[in-house]
């Protein structure tokens, strides 16, 4: 028993021995980075501070709310649906069948504006029930049709608007450019028109590089469905 316990003692101050060989260690290189020893600023939220701090917020903020206040209410905005106003009382039941007759489509409105409204007036339009981002309606396009007329017959993701029976590519090719919305507007105040300017509302980054200036409509509206407006093929595509 004796012995058997000497050797062990002595095995063990044996590998105290410089000499003898070291087992490799996987602890990583000591940093206070690693070992988040650094230092670091930890202050005290005392009920002065925090009441201190929303104060300081509320002093810069509540001017800048004020601001946006006032701002926004100089804002006026009209909105006029015209969908049911502009169909004959007897074509209602069938708005579809009076849309694709030959009938007048000619509609006035009168408009009441409630508050004096300052230039530049803006013009637009909005769609209900026209779902714009499902996936098949945003790929029907060719973004490569668009900018270069050498790649006029790249109508690969424009189904069904890709190509018109007999006559070639359709340019532009896709649903998006055969839904374009087809109304038309001009307004009048007292009986005196106003002029609509439709220039200049497209991006600069739009007309110089993703859109090419020798690009212009063919065969638009030749396909076997008919929708939206028609192209004048004497104006670029995308102007």
């Amino acid at each position: 028993m004796s012995s058997h316990t000497a050797s062990s003692s002595n095995g063990g101050n044996g590998s105290d021995d410089s000499g003898a060989p070291r087992r490799n260690s996987k602890r990583p290189k000591y940093s206070k980075f690693t070992q988040q020893e650094l230092p670091a600023c930890k202050p005290i939220l005392t009920p002065r501070w925090v009441v201190s701090a929303f104060m300081l917020i509320a002093i810069v903020f509540i001017p800048i709310g004020i601001a946006c206040l006032l701002g926004s209410r100089d804002v006026v905005e009209v909105v006029q649906r015209y969908e049911t106003e502009c169909i004959p009382a007897e074509n209602r039941t069938n708005k579809v069948q009076f849309i694709q007759s030959n009938a007048s489509k000619t509609c006035t409105i009168s408009m009441t504006i409630p508050k004096r409204m300052r230039q530049p007036i803006y013009v637009y339009y909005q769609l209900d029930n026209f779902y714009q981002n499902h996936r098949r309606y945003v790929k029907s396009r060719s973004d490569d049709q668009l900018k270069s007329v050498s790649k006029e017959n790249d109508t690969s993701s424009c189904k069904p608007e890709d190509i018109a029976t007999g006559r070639g590519a359709i340019v532009p090719c896709g649903l998006i450019a055969w839904s374009l919305f087809n109304d038309t507007y001009n307004f009048s105040r007292q009986n005196l028109p106003l002029t609509v300017n439709k220039k200049g509302i497209a991006w600069k980054s739009d007309k110089e590089k993703r859109f090419g200036k020798d690009v212009f409509p063919k065969n638009f509206q030749g396909g076997g469905l008919v929708g939206g407006a028609i192209l004048n093929d004497s104006i670029p595509a995308a102007w």
